[in-house]
């Protein structure tokens, strides 16, 4: 039977503080919450140390980590952080609101994140380091790919497929089938009824280019 390793927090903004909120729900221990440059001590009770400190202190034997950086348009940082401590050895926990239903079917990737209200149907795939925010629906059949962000309230409709490090805005929907390429932002509210091209921003409804 292995034995679950202590986590360590990568950032100390507001997506980590909802991420601290699940390990505690489930029991985690949080040995350090690792952020950048800090100016403080402690972040929510748990220690707050630098990148530096954490690399010194701290082995992929010792922890896994928990990557508490949030997703924003056109934003590599997550994607970069996840990429330079994985190179450094560390693995990452793949965590699961307990109040969010998956799939026994679904497969999910190593360090995806699954929030609150969030629903994750049959047979859905979703690569390494994706968000599946709150309240956001990815039905059947649909592949998320690396590094993606589906934020809170979105509808994924069956059989979609998302690029890598694409953010699919809150409250959009993509309607089934649809394809929406690597690197591509869809807006707030978009509705997508047609493929999109890789490294392409639309809004509206049907979604059309952002010019």
């Amino acid at each position: 039977m292995s034995v679950q390793k202590p986590i360590a927090l990568i950032g100390a903004g507001g997506h980590a503080g909802v991420l601290l909120d699940i390990l505690l729900q489930q029991n985690f221990t949080c040995v350090a919450v690792v952020d950048k440059t800090p100016n403080e001590t402690l972040w929510n009770g748990f220690p707050l140390i630098s990148e530096r400190d954490f690399l010194s202190r701290f082995s992929p034997n010792d922890v896994d980590l928990v990557l508490g950086l949030g997703s924003l348009p056109n934003n590599h940082s997550r994607k970069s952080l996840y990429a330079f401590f994985k190179k450094s050895g560390f693995n990452f926990k793949t965590l699961i609101h307990p109040f969010s239903s998956v799939s026994p079917s679904a497969s999910l990737g190593e360090g995806t994140q699954v929030m609150a209200g969030a629903i994750v149907q049959a047979n859905v795939v979703c690569a390494d380091n994706v968000i599946i925010n709150t309240r956001a629906s990815v039905d059947h059949d649909v592949h998320v790919s690396a590094h993606s962000h589906i934020a809170p309230s979105a509808t994924l409709c069956g059989q979609v497929k998302v690029g890598e490090h694409v953010y699919v805005g809150a409250s959009s929907t993509l309607i089934q089938g649809v394809s929406i390429g690597h690197d591509s932002v869809i807006a707030a509210g978009a509705v997508v009824v047609n493929d999109i091209q890789p490294f392409s921003c639309v809004k509206g409804c049907p979604a059309k280019p952002d010019e």
